[in-house]
């Protein structure tokens, strides 16, 4: 059963929510970029897939992850961690995507991460359909245009939204109030992206290319400033340091959201540094969202969003340097 949700309900309805859970939405911050907010009445920025994506609330820049408390001769761990209900909405199907390959990652595969996983177990996620391709999304080409893993589903129309509750948890929040049942279909979605990559094989025909000159021609414009990295929803790369105050008993251990296109990031003890040329280090970034993270999870790391594209201050192209390739492997 469906049901539908008038646009000037919807401020109402999220206050509504706002006294179960924390509600982030999209919305436009005070530099004018698109990014998802804790929901403080703000006009809500639904015209397009945000400049930045729903990450942060579940995978944060920083991140606490215990205590060490001093005992005598020895030392007792506190573990810290939000269990804070989290009510995700807006989030377009690719961003759902991104979620999803982060769960194979950091509760399948690596044993659950208690700080990720805790998050994710008490987090209502809320896609909406894109009614138009956004700029340099590609996500046709990768079979992210439809969301996944969500709990209810919002399809815009000219004065109202049609809704579509996929779990028991999502029905949950559809309040009487707002939301009135219908028999309409949810709106066909039709999407034509511009953008195009050519997926037949990728992954082998990437890995099997690694010296093409393509690399280096493009790693040549290269800034290795991050940008990339750090508006891509799917990147995960981390360090973690151990903070210790001196003079007290008390010290914490916390981890901070780190970059494959830093030259430091590979370096190991005794100062050798696995990645010095920017060649390697933009080779590394897109093998592994289109070819590594594929052959370990049999599930492409890169959604399609386009926003590296977007972002690049040199317009460096992550789909032009694959179909150079693919275009050569594929005749």
């Amino acid at each position: 059963m469906n049901y539908v949700i008038e646009k000037a309900d919807l401020p109402n309805w999220l206050d509504l929510l706002c006294k179960k859970a924390r509600v982030v939405v999209p919305a436009e911050n005070d530099l004018g970029a698109s990014c998802f907010q804790e929901f403080k009445g703000q006009q809500l920025f639904l015209e397009a897939r945000t400049d930045f994506s729903p990450r942060k609330f579940l995978l944060p820049a920083v991140e606490k992850m215990f205590f060490f408390r001093k005992k005598n001769f020895s030392y007792r761990i506190e573990p810290l961690g939000s269990k804070e209900p989290t009510i995700l909405f807006g989030v377009r199907p690719c961003d759902t995507h991104a979620l999803h390959a982060l769960d194979e990652l950091f509760i399948r595969f690596l044993g659950e991460d208690q700080y990720y996983s805790t998050r994710r177990k008490n987090t209502v996620l809320i896609a909406l359909l894109c009614n138009k391709p956004c700029s340099n999304g590609f996500c046709t080409s990768m079979g992210t245009s439809r969301p996944v893993d969500h709990d209810i589903l919002f399809a815009e129309r000219e004065t109202d939204f049609v809704v579509s509750p996929v779990s028991e948890k999502g029905k949950n929040l559809l309040h009487k109030n707002f939301f009135k049942q219908t028999k309409d279909p949810l709106p066909e979605q039709q999407l034509n992206c511009e953008k195009e990559l050519l997926t037949e094989d990728i992954e082998d025909n990437l890995y099997n290319n690694f010296n093409h000159p393509v690399w280096k021609q493009e790693s040549e414009r290269c800034l290795s400033c991050t940008a990339c990295t750090q508006v891509c929803p799917t990147c995960y790369c981390y360090s973690s340091d151990d903070c210790f105050e001196f003079g007290s008993a008390n010290s914490e251990r916390a981890r901070f959201r780190d970059s494959c296109q830093l030259q430091r990031f590979s370096e190991i003890a005794g100062g050798h540094v696995f990645r010095k040329s920017r060649e390697s280090r933009l080779r590394q970034f897109v093998l592994h969202k289109l070819s590594y993270y594929k052959k370990h999870h049999n599930l492409q790391l890169c959604i399609g969003c386009g926003r590296c594209i977007d972002t690049c201050p040199v317009k460096i192209d992550l789909t032009e340097i694959a179909n150079t390739i693919q275009r050569e492997a594929l005749k």
